[in-house]
């Protein structure tokens, strides 16, 4: 008798529950470490709730068939709605949960009819299967609509593609080949299912993490560039924005202005009420300033009380209609409570030349912020770029 080498079915999905298992505590414990990343939790307890599904399914002998039936795939079916919530959260997009949920509810009613009623294994495998495609379809869809076109996102979506002709493969298979009695008996058709599930699960556990690290990576980044106090961008990042923007303008030849702003009388806050009220004033004027911003304007704390703000696409009035804005809208902050005083700021700005330089520009914004100083501060002052010797010839 020539020997075979197979694996029986519970086997194999303890196998597949114990990748569950570990692919959801390590997700969660990611999550618990970088809350601020959207998605991460949806996923880990996506595939937590598989590992608990598969261990209802496991444990079918030991409580009524119509419970462990019901019970077990709407875990399973739930799996796929946290998944699809949290590659939504991970990639931008907004899930679409009207069909799958349609599906899963429609299917619980099956399924309650199909083991009570008629019990039919044939049929819940159809249902499930059905069910499951329509559920991991959908999130294809999404995935393929999305802008998204990296390798990961190409690999995640033939693995719910394969696995979602699966399922349609197994209710044909089982409608030409029938069914086993009981669901932990050997069947090619059942072994090669769950293999191609534990083959996806890995997949989608191993590129959904490629997801959470590139988040995590972007966020770890947009930190190093944030000032943790006032929520401005940082020397590094604002610099760094600066030569971005310095480029783009003279490129595209659009208008960039750039504005230097700094607080009076600083110190006097320290000195009256010690470094808790400095910080309380720095969020102040922070807000204040990124109130009057549009969204693609960028606020930057320079060091101290000093901070920078970009205003690509704006010319000097437009800049210095915003510049009025934000001293008002600072002239409004009351006298702080345990200083006693309330704070005014000085503005420098400048509109960017063809010919500048970003050391040109911050220079230029510079002087301008201590000719606002010397005026007896509380206001704005501008300093126009040079006339260039091309220009003046041209006069």
């Amino acid at each position: 008798m020539k020997p075979t080498f197979q694996f029986d079915i519970g086997t194999l999905l303890a196998a597949e529950m114990l990748i569950c298992l570990v692919f959801g505590l390590v997700l969660l414990f990611v999550a618990s470490r970088f809350r601020y990343v959207r998605g991460i939790r949806q996923i880990a307890s996506g595939f937590l709730l598989a590992f608990l599904g598969m261990l209802f399914l496991l444990l079918r002998a030991h409580m009524p068939l119509v419970l462990n039936v019901v019970v077990s795939n709407e875990l399973m079916f739930g799996t796929n709605l946290l998944i699809y919530s949290g590659i939504g959260g991970l990639l931008g997009f907004r899930p679409r949960f009207r069909l799958p949920v349609s599906a899963a509810i429609a299917a619980m009613f099956a399924l309650i009819y199909f083991t009570v009623a008629h019990n039919r294994i044939d049929t819940r495998i159809v249902v499930i299967g059905a069910t499951e495609c329509i559920m991991k379809w959908n999130l294809v869809v999404d995935l393929l609509r999305h802008r998204d076109r990296s390798l990961a996102a190409r690999l995640l979506t033939a693995c719910l593609m394969l696995w979602a002709v699966s399922n349609i493969l197994r209710s044909i298979a089982t409608f030409l080949r029938g069914t086993p009695s009981s669901i932990f008996e050997y069947n090619t058709i059942q072994a090669c299912f769950i293999g191609i599930g534990i083959f996806s699960a890995c997949g989608m556990g191993i590129f959904c993490m490629v997801f959470v690290s590139r988040q995590v990576t972007a966020s770890v980044e947009r930190s190093a560039r944030r000032d943790a106090l006032t929520g401005a961008l940082n020397r590094r990042g604002i610099e760094e924005l600066l030569t971005v923007e310095v480029e783009r303008s003279l490129r595209s030849r659009t208008p960039l202005s750039l504005v230097m702003i700094d607080i009076d009388h600083f110190k006097a806050f320290n000195d009256a009420g010690g470094h808790a009220a400095g910080d309380d004033i720095l969020r102040s004027i922070a807000a204040a300033i990124m109130k009057n911003l549009r969204p693609f304007d960028a606020c930057g704390r320079l060091g101290g009380d000093e901070f920078l703000v970009l205003i690509p696409g704006s010319d000097a009035p437009d800049t210095a209609i915003i510049c009025s804005r934000i001293l008002r809208e600072v002239e409004a902050i009351p006298p702080h409570p345990t200083a006693g005083i309330a704070p005014t700021i000085s503005i420098g700005f400048t509109e960017a030349d063809t010919f500048d330089t970003t050391s040109d520009i911050l220079a230029r914004a510079d002087r301008a912020l201590y000719a606002a100083k010397h005026q007896g501060r509380n206001c704005a002052q501008m300093e126009f770029a040079p006339l260039r010797a091309n220009e003046l010839s041209s006069l």
